[in-house]
């Protein structure tokens, strides 16, 4: 259980950075707990909506894919026991979908929103789309600049990569060799969205959580 000194601090650094995030064009705000953002989804998200939950370990730590199915909403995600067709037809849906719900590698205290991604679809998803973009985000994710959200991006892809059983460079070595300039076949960083504004001709809203979720 946090201590209420973190639980303040956190408060005052959440909301320090949804200011930031509003004055870039998005819509956001700052909740303490993963209980909260959930509920806050929900509210958010319309009942019948379609949704797209692309690789985000967060929107799943909060409960958000099986809430939103339990209430009805179809939900598109390529997670599980599928071939690469209908994985690729996933992905596709999870980008045309109504609300694309998502998370960030990255969070600068300016409000700077930074994803790496291995095959391009996440990325895609946040910058072109049907609908609404709807990130949560731990304040784990929060980096001080640029140069460090990047940095804090790539570390990102060392669990990533344990999770898909995936032997890339950083595994080996524990830290960021920028394989990607070798051409490693073996590579999960080949594209990076970096949201300096909100996309024109997009709806954004960004959910702040005083906790750490996802990686």
């Amino acid at each position: 259980m946090q201590h209420e000194n973190v639980i303040r601090a956190n408060e005052i650094i959440g909301n320090d950075v949804v200011k930031a995030l509003q004055r870039r064009g998005f819509g956001a705000e700052y909740v303490p707990t993963a209980e909260e953002a959930l509920k806050r989804v929900l509210e958010i998200i319309p009942e019948g909506a379609t949704v797209g939950i692309p690789g985000t370990i967060t929107a799943r730590d909060i409960g958000a894919l099986d809430a939103l199915k339990e209430r009805g909403n179809t939900v598109y995600q390529h997670w599980g026991k599928m071939s690469n067709e209908e994985r690729r037809e996933a992905r596709f849906k999870e980008n045309t979908a109504e609300v694309f719900l998502t998370s960030a590698n990255a969070l600068t205290r300016d409000g700077i929103i930074i994803n790496i991604d291995g095959t391009g679809n996440r990325v895609a998803g946040m910058a072109w789309g049907n609908g609404l973009v709807l990130f949560v985000i731990g304040l784990n994710k929060l980096a001080f600049n640029l140069e460090d959200g990047l940095k804090r991006a790539r570390s990102a892809t060392i669990p990533n990569a344990i999770r898909q059983n995936v032997e890339t460079a950083c595994v080996k070595s524990g830290h960021c060799v920028n394989c990607s300039a070798a051409g490693n076949d073996d590579s999960m960083c080949r594209a990076i969205l970096i949201l300096e504004q909100a996309v024109k001709g997009r709806k954004y809203h960004v959910i702040v959580i005083g906790e750490d979720l996802g990686y």
